[in-house]
């Protein structure tokens, strides 16, 4: 429970405030609880006896306990790692708005987290407790708690062999060998070289030599190991881009997530709603007085040059940013109060600009990561290592990766993949999420000008197989006036102009604020010249990006 209280703070500072107050918290609490708790210094905090009355009254038998514990902590934390709950953790880390875009309950998940690390804590701090001749604050000096962020820095964060490796070079080196007064600055030095230049610690360190190592080896004996790693399909990466088998195919549809297509949109409900929408930071008001309706089954268009409120608005309807005043409903509810995983659980799922989802996940975690919206993973099962839940979990997610062209990229991550393929990614993250309304922050940025017209089409036939609903900011033109039932233009944080988007193309206001007078620029800023509906038929290629 003291972890649960101690991590308070994080829901609201991280980065070094939140480094500090659990450190002062570390330095004030030995000395509180050993005076206040137990009744002085000096306390004999005996031995354990285990079940069946097991004495560990011995060195060497405490030893084995101590290191039974050690290893049973290694396999919680390895389960927790290869289960939901562990990416949702990586999610969290990674990037937060994005996780709660994925439905994630980041605060929930925090305190979740601070629980168990601290329970771990706990009983390892209980472990050293109970090995001491007698207990005083001297036991616990500040060095200690330092040092356990340095071995988890040193020996590599977020790896189950980081922590080892960055005891043995921290605590094991110094216990073991004599090194005197020479060998420790020596050693110290060598802690802050590791800290300096290798950010992935040591566990990435021998991960690069291993790989050296084998690449030596397979020289050795004559074979090329790059060829031979390499997936023939990437051999050429622009030829192996030409097309994505499967994008399209009726037959790829991942199971288990087609819905019913909308209704006429001329008599559908509304889905999504806004009402006199205000939102200022400091003295600029980005948004002033908005009001937009969008039907089920409609695909509405938000463009107006950089600075309108466009980004803004969907801030404001994901829930990332409350309004100064107005109301936002979705599905007949309200939903101005609420914040945008709860959002995002009732099926109204926002992308991104940059599409950086979470850079030290694999595409293949990323979309098992979405799948937790309709598959939620179960804490005590991620505890205890249960597999089947999460197998049936990855095979639908290498369905959705091999619907979306994705095949050759399921095991690299997020953060070795161009901005295309990113933003390919992004979208079989959302049909994983199987959402109801989508809104989509510019789907073209990073996809190369030749792709657009295949994105337009992917995202028609999303829409059609799924029964989706999409509200689109863009800047490609004759992209959103193509596949756009409606469009709505902004400037100056405020809506300028609604309707068709021959209407929109053809209004004046549009044309001064987003052209600058010159409405002939709306054909010139992309590649296709007719605003027709894009088809299905060029496949998009998802490792092409932007000159």
């Amino acid at each position: 429970m003291v972890s649960v209280v101690l991590g308070l703070p994080a829901l609201r500072i991280r980065g070094v405030m939140l480094t500090v107050t659990t450190l002062s918290f570390a330095l004030v609490m030995p000395a509180f609880f050993i005076e206040r708790a137990l009744g002085g210094s000096n306390v004999d905090p005996g031995r354990p006896i285990l079940p069946g009355d097991i004495a560990l009254d011995t060195g060497r038998s405490y030893y084995w306990f101590a290191l039974a514990l050690t290893l049973v902590a290694l396999l919680v934390a390895r389960n927790i790692r290869r289960s939901g709950f562990g990416r949702i953790l990586i999610a969290v880390r990674d990037n937060e708005d994005n996780a709660r875009a994925f439905t994630v309950r980041a605060s929930a998940v925090k305190i979740q987290g601070y629980l168990l690390a601290g329970f771990i804590a706990g009983v390892g701090g209980a472990a050293y407790g109970h090995s001491l001749s007698s207990l005083d604050a001297a036991a616990f000096p500040a060095k200690a708690s330092i040092d356990v962020v340095v071995m988890v820095v040193i020996g590599g964060v977020a790896v189950l062999s980081g922590p080892i490796l960055g005891v043995l070079l921290v605590v094991g080196i110094p216990y073991f060998v004599p090194l005197g007064t020479l060998g420790l600055a020596a050693t110290y030095l060598g802690q802050l070289v590791i800290i300096l230049y290798v950010p992935g610690g040591l566990a990435a360190l021998v991960g690069r030599v291993r790989d050296r190592v084998i690449r030596l080896i397979a020289r050795w004996h004559g074979v090329d190991y790059d060829a031979a790693y390499a997936d023939p399909e990437t051999a050429s990466p622009v030829q192996g881009s030409a097309g994505t088998p499967g994008l399209f195919a009726t037959s790829a549809r991942p199971t288990g997530v087609t819905r019913s297509v909308a209704p006429s949109r001329a008599h559908a409900p509304v889905l999504l709603s806004a009402r006199e929408l205000h939102k200022s930071f400091g003295g600029v008001r980005a948004v002033r007085g908005v009001s937009l309706e969008v039907r089920e089954g409609e695909t509405v268009g938000l463009i107006g040059p950089n600075g309108a409120g466009k980004t803004t608005m969907f801030e404001l309807l994901g829930g990332f940013v409350r309004s100064d005043s107005g109301q936002v409903s979705f599905l007949d509810r309200e939903v101005t109060s609420l914040g945008p995983d709860a959002r995002a659980r009732m099926g109204l799922i926002r992308s991104f600009q940059d599409a950086a989802l979470f850079p030290t996940m694999t595409v293949t975690e990323c979309v098992m990561l979405a799948l937790e919206r309709v598959q939620p993973t179960s804490f005590l099962v991620s505890l205890s290592g249960y597999a089947g839940a999460e197998r049936r979990k990855e095979q639908r997610a290498r369905e959705l990766v091999s619907y979306m062209g994705l095949d050759r990229y399921r095991d690299k991550q997020i953060r070795e993949l161009s901005t295309g393929t990113r933003r390919i990614t992004e979208l079989a993250c959302l049909v994983a999420l199987e959402p109801t309304f989508l809104l989509l922050d510019e789907p073209c940025s990073g996809i190369a000008q030749r792709e657009t017209e295949a994105l337009g089409g992917l995202l028609n036939k999303l829409k059609a197989e799924l029964g989706l609903t999409l509200l689109i900011i863009e800047h490609d033109m004759p992209m959103i006036m193509g596949i756009s039932d409606r469009i709505i233009a902004m400037a100056d944080g405020h809506v300028i102009c609604e309707g068709t988007p021959a209407h929109v193309m053809a209004d004046p206001l549009v044309a001064e604020a987003y052209l600058g007078g010159n409405i002939d620029a709306i054909e010139r800023s992309g590649a296709r010249q007719e605003s027709t509906p894009p088809t299905a038929e060029a496949p998009l290629s998802p490792d092409l990006t932007r000159a």
